[in-house]
């Protein structure tokens, strides 16, 4: 009587012992060809799209488009909860492992279609509503790259596949740090470029393609040190290839936002100089001298007058004073280099930031604009519903 040399394994991992499961989920180095299979095979039917896949993202990219247009953040927050995990992603980064080209090909069709839908959704909502000020959405947050969302989209990745792995399921928390920082930039590409905002589209166009490649490309590399690597030199060159492709992207981006020039602001009228009025002190005095304080007489020349009254008036005319305000917006406020909605960014204010004011314009619209001088010398414009002014009053001296 001949035993088997090896035990047939089945076809789903989830038929098999559980303390068997466990082993291979922690420890797929350890586990055998045939295992790691099975494992790789529950990988791509969590990652495959599913119906409910493509009906969460119709719901979630309608809430988005609401969102953007009503420019409501509680919506906003609802929409990204509602917006599915990005499973295609994920399908992709395990292409390089599997070499499984139909189930690349559904995942990337998938991942294409998400992502013009969203697209749309944005577009649409900027064709009914412009961008208002201040930017209750902080949607000019993805037209530059910040660190904490790359720490974000790389910390995301990392967890989702570390949860498909030893969990076997979809990580729902981090589908909605994903569903941030990968959908709404490119819905903010639609909404920027419907309203005509350049800096604003092509700022996160630059940032959905670095987190959607830094997505993936962190994807296989993490699949690769839970114990999944690439088995062919195929999968290790496309792995490379894609880190090479979405470090260029950034580095580009960067050296573009870096060294890009605005563009000369257009003809505005003569802006008005803020002059605080004398003021006229009359003190109490029997005799004092009488005299006119200007900026080229230092130290001032007083000059005496006789008068048969027993009591004298002095006349004090002091230089005028600075006018400065206070940012009084929440979310902050954008500088710009002329007042004018489409003309270049300058810099950003925060709430309670003190400004100097040096110049007052209304447009023929009745917007009106405050010419500011930061703390940092950087004059620019911003809009004057967002200035909280302070007028200094003059100090009486003996």
């Amino acid at each position: 009587m001949s035993l088997p040399s090896s035990e047939r394994l089945p076809n789903d991992i989830n038929e098999l012992p559980p303390a068997r499961q466990r082993h291979i989920r922690r420890q797929p180095k350890s586990a055998t060809l045939a295992e790691q299979q099975i494992l790789l095979d529950s990988l791509v039917k969590l990652t495959a799209p599913t119906p409910a896949f493509f009906s969460r993202t119709l719901l979630g990219v309608l809430t988005l488009g609401v969102a953007f247009y009503l420019h409501n953040l509680a919506i906003l927050i609802v929409a990204i909860v509602i917006l599915p995990f990005q499973a295609p992603l994920f399908g992709l980064a395990l292409f390089p492992i599997t070499l499984n080209a139909k189930h690349a090909i559904k995942s990337l069709i998938s991942l294409v279609l998400l992502l013009l839908i969203t697209f749309g959704a944005g577009a649409l909502a900027g064709l009914f509503q412009t961008l208002n000020y201040p930017d209750p959405l902080g949607l000019y947050r993805f037209s530059a790259l910040y660190w904490l969302d790359v720490i974000i989209v790389s910390f995301s990745a990392f967890l989702t596949v570390l949860t498909l792995i030893r969990q076997g399921k979809a990580p729902q928390g981090m589908g909605v740090l994903l569903s941030y920082t990968l959908l709404v930039p490119v819905a903010v590409i639609g909404f920027g470029l419907s309203n005509g905002l350049k800096p604003l589209w092509s700022g996160a166009l630059f940032v959905a393609l670095v987190h959607l490649g830094l997505a993936a490309v962190l994807g296989v590399f993490s699949f690769a040190t839970l114990g999944l690597p690439p088995r062919k030199t195929l999968g290790w060159l496309m792995s490379i290839v894609a880190l090479t492709v979405t470090l260029a992207v950034a580095s580009i981006g960067q050296h573009f936002a870096a060294s890009a020039t605005p563009s000369p602001p257009p003809m505005a009228p003569e802006p008005t100089r803020l002059v605080i009025p004398s003021k006229t002190a009359l003190p109490e005095a029997d005799s004092i001298p009488t005299h006119t304080l200007t900026p080229s007489q230092s130290p001032p020349t007083a000059t005496w007058t006789s008068s048969p009254s027993p009591t004298s008036t002095a006349t004090f005319t002091p230089e005028p004073a600075p006018l400065f305000g206070l940012v009084n917006s929440a979310v902050g406020a954008v500088i710009r280099e002329s007042p004018d909605f489409d003309a270049a960014i300058v810099t950003y204010a925060n709430n309670d930031d003190l400004l100097e004011l040096v110049g007052e314009l209304t447009t023929q619209a009745g917007t009106r604009w405050f010419q500011v001088i930061t703390d940092a010398g950087q004059t620019g414009w911003m809009l004057g519903t967002l200035v909280h002014t302070q007028t200094p009053s003059p100090t009486a001296t003996d």
